[in-house]
Protein backbone atom coordinates (compact mmCIF):
# COMPACT_ATOMS: atom_id res chain seq x y z
CA UNK A 1 0.00 0.00 0.00
CA UNK A 2 2.93 2.47 0.68
CA UNK A 3 6.43 2.04 -0.11
CA UNK A 4 9.15 4.41 0.48
CA UNK A 5 12.84 3.47 -0.73
CA UNK A 6 15.79 6.18 -0.08
CA UNK A 7 13.97 9.20 0.66
CA UNK A 8 16.12 11.63 1.11
CA UNK A 9 15.01 15.43 2.00
CA UNK A 10 17.54 18.75 3.14
CA UNK A 11 16.47 21.70 3.25
CA UNK A 12 19.79 24.15 3.36
CA UNK A 13 22.33 22.48 5.54
CA UNK A 14 19.75 20.42 7.13
CA UNK A 15 19.52 16.77 6.28
CA UNK A 16 16.02 15.53 6.93
CA UNK A 17 15.38 12.74 5.93
CA UNK A 18 18.09 10.26 5.09
CA UNK A 19 17.60 7.62 3.23
CA UNK A 20 14.53 6.06 4.81
CA UNK A 21 12.99 3.08 3.62
CA UNK A 22 9.06 1.63 4.58
CA UNK A 23 6.96 -0.39 3.34
CA UNK A 24 3.12 -0.77 4.86
CA UNK A 25 1.04 -3.39 3.14
CA UNK A 26 -2.71 -3.83 3.18
CA UNK A 27 -4.19 -4.39 6.88
CA UNK A 28 -1.05 -2.74 8.46
CA UNK A 29 -1.03 -0.54 11.27
CA UNK A 30 1.77 1.38 11.23
CA UNK A 31 2.54 4.54 13.48
CA UNK A 32 5.21 7.77 13.30
CA UNK A 33 7.32 7.90 16.92
CA UNK A 34 10.25 10.15 17.71
CA UNK A 35 11.53 13.03 18.83
CA UNK A 36 10.59 16.36 17.79
CA UNK A 37 12.71 16.81 14.22
CA UNK A 38 13.05 12.84 13.59
CA UNK A 39 11.24 13.57 10.52
CA UNK A 40 7.89 12.40 10.86
CA UNK A 41 5.76 15.34 9.19
CA UNK A 42 8.52 15.46 6.03
CA UNK A 43 7.63 12.09 5.52
CA UNK A 44 4.47 12.43 5.78
CA UNK A 45 4.12 15.42 3.79
CA UNK A 46 6.08 13.94 0.91
CA UNK A 47 3.40 11.17 0.92
CA UNK A 48 0.76 13.46 0.69
CA UNK A 49 2.67 15.42 -2.25
CA UNK A 50 3.01 18.37 -0.18
CA UNK A 51 6.89 18.42 -0.04
CA UNK A 52 8.86 16.94 -3.44
CA UNK A 53 11.56 14.69 -2.23
CA UNK A 54 15.44 15.47 -3.07
CA UNK A 55 15.54 12.18 -4.36
CA UNK A 56 14.06 8.24 -3.30
CA UNK A 57 10.91 7.31 -4.64
CA UNK A 58 7.30 7.09 -2.43
CA UNK A 59 4.50 5.89 -3.44
CA UNK A 60 0.83 4.96 -1.98
CA UNK A 61 -1.69 1.97 -4.31
CA UNK A 62 1.74 1.94 -6.65
CA UNK A 63 1.09 5.70 -7.88
CA UNK A 64 4.15 7.84 -7.26
CA UNK A 65 3.03 10.47 -4.39
CA UNK A 66 4.46 13.59 -5.99
CA UNK A 67 3.21 12.61 -9.64
CA UNK A 68 0.09 11.36 -8.60
CA UNK A 69 -0.95 13.10 -5.99
CA UNK A 70 -4.05 14.94 -6.89
CA UNK A 71 -5.59 11.61 -7.99
CA UNK A 72 -4.68 10.01 -4.52
CA UNK A 73 -5.80 12.78 -2.68
CA UNK A 74 -9.55 11.62 -3.81
CA UNK A 75 -8.66 8.42 -2.12
CA UNK A 76 -6.29 9.19 1.39
CA UNK A 77 -6.25 12.71 3.47
CA UNK A 78 -3.76 13.90 5.85
CA UNK A 79 -4.87 16.03 8.74
CA UNK A 80 -2.09 17.56 10.64
CA UNK A 81 -1.90 17.97 14.41
CA UNK A 82 -0.53 21.32 14.25
CA UNK A 83 -3.08 22.91 11.82
CA UNK A 84 -4.03 26.40 12.16
CA UNK A 85 -5.95 27.75 8.97
CA UNK A 86 -8.27 30.32 9.91
CA UNK A 87 -8.31 31.50 13.97
CA UNK A 88 -11.17 33.57 14.14
CA UNK A 89 -13.15 30.11 11.70
CA UNK A 90 -14.74 27.51 13.96
CA UNK A 91 -13.32 24.05 12.56
CA UNK A 92 -17.03 23.53 10.97
CA UNK A 93 -17.21 27.13 9.39
CA UNK A 94 -13.72 25.91 7.99
CA UNK A 95 -14.89 22.49 6.49
CA UNK A 96 -18.13 24.66 5.36
CA UNK A 97 -15.34 27.31 3.26
CA UNK A 98 -13.79 24.11 1.98
CA UNK A 99 -17.10 22.70 0.61
CA UNK A 100 -18.08 25.83 -1.21
CA UNK A 101 -14.56 26.17 -2.76
CA UNK A 102 -15.70 22.61 -4.42
CA UNK A 103 -19.08 23.98 -5.20
CA UNK A 104 -21.03 21.65 -2.71
CA UNK A 105 -23.95 22.55 0.17
CA UNK A 106 -22.50 23.31 2.84
CA UNK A 107 -24.35 22.39 6.51
CA UNK A 108 -25.44 26.13 7.09
CA UNK A 109 -26.90 26.37 3.43
CA UNK A 110 -29.01 22.84 3.73
CA UNK A 111 -30.92 23.96 7.04
CA UNK A 112 -31.75 27.25 5.36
Amino acid sequence: MIRIEALKKQFGRVQALKSINMTVNAGDIYGFIGPNGAGKTITLRILMGILKADSGQASIFQKDAWKDALSLHHKIAYVPGDVNLWPNLTGGEVIDLFLEFRGKKTMTQKTH
